[in-house]
């Protein structure tokens, strides 16, 4: 990758984004912040660069590869770990995107499920969330043959959400009316 553009502090004018190997700044801005943006846009308009940050000190602190070297670097990478297993991915959807706040609790199980399958968080995020609704689905299809089974047994019963179950002492007198229906059956002699 032969083209990049750096980022560095000039003492009187702000934070200059400089092409390598250009005597003069493309621009100087007042925020580093600012000098960033600007270098991305111009390593993206230039078909792919470098994006090299330096330190007020002149230290190197960060190195971002914009655009159509994003690509390539990640084909070199690609080609150093021939042999090795690529990381597993979570299939993809042409759905609605989403933008979304994780709770931590969620983030954390996304994070150690990521590590686990060496896959990115989204990735994982969106296999935590195939997952979830293939059992929303399971449960939503139990509750329905649930319904369907009450139903079944306890006929004329429509509404089986609102239906009460008896108390304790309902229950008690319904198995000693059961009791004495059964022992006056016996007592009683058969009917010619």
């Amino acid at each position: 990758m032969g083209q990049a553009f750096h980022i560095t502090k000039r003492p009187s004018e702000g934070w200059a984004v400089t092409r390598s190997g250009a005597d003069r700044a493309s621009s100087v801005h007042r925020t580093q912040t600012d000098a960033i943006a600007a270098g991305r846009r111009l390593a993206l308009k230039s078909g792919g660069a470098e994006v090299v940050v330096h330190a007020a000190d002149g230290r190197i602190r960060e190195r971002v590869t914009v655009g159509a070297a994003t690509l390539d670097e990640l084909k070199r990478r690609a080609r150093e770990h021939v042999g090795q297993r690529p990381p597993a991915r979570a299939p993809r959807s042409d759905g609605p995107r989403t933008t979304l706040r994780l709770p931590d609790a969620l983030a954390a199980v996304a994070e150690r499920l990521a590590s686990e399958l060496d896959i990115s968080r989204n990735d994982a995020l969106l296999r935590l969330a195939t997952r979830g609704a293939r059992l929303y689905e399971h449960e939503q299809s139990i509750a329905i043959r649930r319904a369907q089974r009450w139903a079944a047994v306890v006929p004329g019963v429509v509404d089986i959400d609102h239906a009460d179950f008896p108390s304790p002492g309902e229950a008690q007198d319904a198995v000693v009316a059961a009791r004495d229906e059964v022992a006056s059956r016996a007592v009683r002699p058969p009917a010619p």
